[in-house]
């Protein structure tokens, strides 16, 4: 370190001040200089000085930056300014010792052969005359213009296509257009740029008028329809943690309130309600996203032809039922039990029996910890508004929670082999667990033990009893976990279909338009994947096909047709990997479906069996002999799957055994989540509620005989007495519904039945296939079931006009800066 006095100007208050200056090159090991000097000395002079005592070249030009690396600022004096005035607005401690440390201190650089200068830590110019100023005199390197459209680029590539939306990104400008595609960067917090204001200022807009904006996107879909009378789909994809969810909330959010034509019919706030209602029981944190969605939805909003919402439908794809009873390091649970264990009150935690997180086997990991405890909380009292706005009553709520404690609970249950005796079988506990479920549930604990120990087989002449091995239970015990949250879903879903429901959906006089949302899971690929990520990512796959159809295929086709010039533009077909899964009668799910029919099959035979038919496909990459996986060529990528469990979680359904269990309950709520029909919930509710209101009549008329006491009236009636002993299944359900305290299940304005068989005939209807309550046909697997309902999908979607949204990651970290 050196010291040198400045250029010797006197100032008005005669004091001398300290200005270190550093060299631009090797920061970390350059000494610095220290130089006394005026408040007048000038940038120039001090320059001057600094050269002189660090001993540089004087022949060369530089200049003087001062840095804030707290603010990421880096700016040049020009040769007039000066410098002690710059410091003497710094923080007190950076005034008296300057240094790198401090964060403040002052750059000398050495200008570029073209003039220009580079720099360590690039300035965040928040005055445009100021950088313009700057850019002219060649202190900052000319501003590259961000373009809104990348299809405006003058040179069209991979790193122009980069460098245009990092640019772009760093000015927080999230969204991007390629033609009608948009393109969204999850930036990882929330921008103030989804205001009500920005909904009424895209309105009615061409594409590309404003600033890209996802309401632009609902905007002109929804008046595309409305213009044209076709249906609209809005298509969004990217790969976990891009941010798809929260996308596809904005677009809700807006296509609701563009239909309100100065008044609403309460349809939209059941929609907005929905949203978090399905977050919490269906999406988790994962390695790669917070609030991962672990099943697709799509999401259908109706129209009248005026533009007023009139309706909606939510269908849901493949539901993750594994994570519930197992997930990778660093994962979590749904959400859902995480809001209750942390935001119930004392109350509820008495009623539900609940237990602190890490108590629970299912919620239980390593180093696991609650560290968002105030965001659960929150969370909860969000879910809890959510749930009223879809329409369900406090019983109801105080059902579900039951059954989600319940399900803990399950995981709870151990086994240990018998030690005294020589009857086989095994030993279940603890007793306190077996007791709590057995009240969560309201099933006897003497038949639940034996249906968690015991499975029951029927043969030709005769039904066996045979005892489960250690693993056998643990299957069965996670099975009816599985199964019992699987129901519990398929009903919230079918739920919230009967609350969007508008009564003129089944008018065929009321003609209906409609733009549907897609939101289904990303691409994924994980340390450990399994039989979900191939689901996932052939979904994709077939969500890739489509893109490709209407953005290259179909569109060049057109000009064709048209006689326009054109010249064909190569993309990369992904026919053939859907062909690699899903073509009959050698596509890898027909093959997994075969293998899980056959009862002596393994995951090993079943991956012989791929390699054995696949072994020549070019995407179908084989793996060493004895590694239990295979890999596929996908359009992302290739992805590892690892066979163990697929033949399980393919065939993945509820033991008659527990399904009998489950219905001998005495709690109405759980006989309703098993039953056979996905409706019966709703006609039971409204047979209960009928024989609740003769409940009450006939208290009435029992309050007013005892007021008009000792008037004589004819009664030619059986006596209430002698008909409440009658033991007809009327007279039994009526004697078990009497109690007028009992709360309503189901809001008064939803018990129709001409709209409950509606809702029914919409739903998917998988919980009779979950259930396997087929007595002589095989209930389909669960790939066949998911390959029906995409299916069922790519049929909606193909008699739509799209439009597509690409979801990016802005890092990996799930940073904000």
């Amino acid at each position: 370190m050196s010291v040198k006095d400045g250029d010797g100007t006197t100032s008005q208050d005669g004091k001398a001040y300290e200005l270190q200056i550093y060299p631009r090159l090797s920061l970390e090991t350059a000494s610095c200089c220290i130089l006394r000097v005026t408040k007048e000395a000038t940038a120039a002079s001090v320059i001057r000085d600094a050269a002189e005592t660090l001993g540089l070249d004087t022949r060369k030009l530089y200049v003087l930056a001062e840095v804030k690396e707290c603010g990421g600022e880096e700016w040049v004096l020009e040769s007039t300014d000066l410098p002690v005035h710059r410091v003497l607005l710094w923080p007190r401690k950076a005034q008296e010792q300057h240094s790198q440390k401090e964060g403040f201190y002052f750059l000398l650089q050495e200008r570029n052969h073209d003039g220009s200068i580079r720099y360590v830590h690039l300035p965040t110019v928040g005055n445009e005359q100021e950088s313009k100023r700057l850019v002219a005199r060649g202190f900052l390197p000319p501003q590259q213009e961000d373009l809104e459209d990348l299809c405006n680029l003058p040179v069209l590539n991979e790193d122009s296509i980069l460098d245009n939306l990092r640019i772009r990104f760093q000015k927080k400008k999230i969204y991007t257009y390629a033609g009608s595609i948009l393109i969204a960067i999850n930036p990882f917090k929330f921008l103030p740029i989804y205001n009500p204001k920005y909904v009424k200022m895209y309105e009615n807009h061409q594409l590309g008028k404003l600033e890209p904006h996802i309401f632009a996107i609902a905007d002109v879909t929804y008046y595309a329809m409305l213009r044209k009378h076709i249906n609209q789909c809005i298509v969004i994809s990217g790969e976990s943690g891009s941010g798809k969810t929260q996308s596809t909330n904005f677009l809700i959010h807006c296509l609701t309130a563009l239909s309100q034509k100065g008044y609403a019919s309460g349809v939209e706030r059941t929609i907005l309600g929905a949203g978090p209602v399905l977050e919490a029981f269906g999406n988790a944190k994962t390695a790669n996203n917070n609030n991962s969605s672990r099943f697709g939805k799509f999401i259908q909003v109706n129209y009248l032809e005026s533009g007023v919402v009139r309706g909606a439908v939510v269908e849901k794809y493949l539901l993750e039922k594994s994570r519930l009873v197992s997930r990778e390091k660093n994962e979590r649970n749904y959400h859902v039990f995480y809001y209750l264990l942390v935001g119930a009150s004392e109350e509820e935690r008495r009623e539900f029996r609940l237990l602190q997180p890490e108590e629970y086997f299912y919620l239980k990991q390593e180093n696991f910890m609650i560290e968002d405890a105030d965001d659960l909380r929150h969370d909860f009292e969000r879910l809890q508004q959510a749930m009223e706005m879809v329409g369900f009553l406090p019983a109801t709520k105080r059902q579900i929670f039951s059954v989600l404690s319940a399900i803990l609970y399950l995981g709870n249950v151990t086994y240990s082999q018998k030690s005294s005796g020589r009857e086989e079988g095994l030993d279940v506990g603890p007793p306190e667990v077996l007791s709590t479920l057995s009240d969560l549930l309201k099933v006897k604990e003497e038949p639940l033990v034996e249906a968690l120990t015991k499975r029951k087989t029927v043969t030709v002449n005769d039904k066996l009893i045979l005892p489960y091995s250690h693993s056998e239970a643990i299957t069965a015990r996670d099975s009816m976990a599985k199964s019992l949250y699987s129901a519990l879903f398929d009903w919230i879903v079918l739920r919230i279909n009967h609350a969007l429901l508008n009564k003129k959906d089944m008018e065929e006089s009321v003609s209906c338009l409609s733009i549907g949302v897609l939101d289904i899971f990303g691409f994924e690929d994980f340390e450990t994947n399994s039989f979900e990520q191939f689901c996932i990512n052939y979904a994709n796959e077939q969500l890739q096909y489509y893109f490709n159809q209407h953005i290259f295929k179909l569109e060049q086709e057109e000009y064709q047709a048209e006689g326009i010039t054109w010249h064909n533009i190569d993309y990369t077909d992904n026919v053939g990997c859907i062909h690699l899964i899903s073509k009959k009668p050698t596509g890898l799910l027909y093959l997994l479906d075969e293998e899980s029919n056959f009862p002596h099959a393994t995951d090993k035979t079943l991956l012989a069996k791929f390699k054995q038919q696949h072994q020549q496909n070019h995407y179908f990459v084989p793996t060493p002999v004895m590694e239990p996986a295979f890999v596929i060529l996908h359009f992302a990528g290739k992805v590892k799957y690892q066979i163990k469990d697929f033949r399980e979680k393919n065939t993945d359904h509820m033991r008659p055994d527990i399904v009998a269990l489950l219905r001998s309950s005495d709690r109405a709520y759980v006989r309703q989540l098993i039953g056979m029909d996905p409706g019966a919930m709703f006609r039971w509710g409204i047979i209960r509620a009928s024989i609740r209101a003769l409940a009450a009549f006939n208290e009435a008329g029992r309050r007013w005989a005892a007021k008009t006491a000792g008037v004589v009236r004819p009664n030619s009636r059986v006596p209430l007495g002698e008909l409440q002993r009658s033991n007809v299944p009327i007279e039994r359900m009526y004697r078990k519904n009497k109690n007028p305290k009992t709360r309503q299940l189901i809001p008064k304005n939803l018990l129709d039945t001409r709209s409950l068989k509606y809702v029914v005939g919409l739903h998917d209807r998988t919980t009779k296939s979950l259930l396997h309550l087929h007595k002589k046909k095989r209930p389909p697997s669960i790939s066949a079931q998911f390959q029906t309902s995409l299916s069922k999908l790519l049929e909606t979607l193909g008699k739509a006009e799209p439009f597509f949204i690409r979801c990016l990651r802005s890092n990996c970290l799930r940073r904000c800066k």
